[in-house]
């Protein structure tokens, strides 16, 4: 079975040089819970029910994010690192000011002008995030993953350019480093906001 794609027209130019262009996005078959996660696992010839399968995935679950609330990094192998992250505030330390390692909204520079005293929050948010490892890394999922477009996107591009979209390519693959985005949008760069001082990405094309 192939991981389907579909094609969308970007018609935002905030980002130079993708209007107009089209961009892959994976058509999702739909959302498993952890009860169809564990009912896929006892179908893989396992010797455990589906009710033990449900129940040391909900524990799971509860003792990576309490771990991950202490501080620590918990490591799946093979899927990923499981962390606790924050999307920070800029503090003005001057003179004066209110420090908290608390949650709240960022002060603007015209509220601190006027008063420096006003409480600063050092943490916008704080999230859980998975950074992939093992078998799951990009160059692992890029080896292991079979692509193929919808039937409704075979049929978009067979109207636009008169040519098959599985017609075999006269071009070696492209580098995954190269132009083009994910689910989620394009670049991921930013500056100065999350635990590692990356901010929280650039913004993606408009989607139609």
């Amino acid at each position: 079975m192939a991981l389907e794609l579909n094609l969308t027209k970007n018609t935002n130019d905030a980002i130079q040089g993708t209007l107009g262009k089209y961009y892959a996005r994976v058509e999702y078959k739909g959302t498993m819970g952890l009860r169809d996660l564990a009912t896929h696992m006892h179908h893989h010839n396992t010797a455990f029910s589906k009710g033990i399968i449900t129940g040391v995935l909900n524990d799971m679950v509860d003792c990576i994010k309490e771990l991950a609330l202490l501080g620590y990094v918990v490591k799946i192998d093979d899927l990923g690192l499981f962390k606790a992250s924050v999307d920070a505030n800029g503090l003005t330390l001057e003179q004066g000011a209110k420090i908290t390692a608390g949650r709240g909204a960022q002060r603007s520079e015209e509220e601190l002008t006027a008063n420096i005293a006003l409480q600063q929050f050092a943490v916008g948010s704080v999230k859980l995030i998975m950074q992939a490892t093992g078998e799951t890394t990009i160059e692992n999922m890029n080896r292991d993953a079979s692509l193929a477009f919808t039937s409704k996107t075979k049929a978009l591009v067979k109207s636009l350019t008169g040519n098959d979209s599985d017609a075999p390519s006269l071009t070696p693959n492209p580098s995954p480093t190269g132009e083009g985005s994910g689910n989620s949008g394009g670049s991921n760069s930013g500056s100065g906001n999350n635990n590692g001082g990356g901010g929280n990405g650039d913004e993606e094309p408009n989607e139609n």
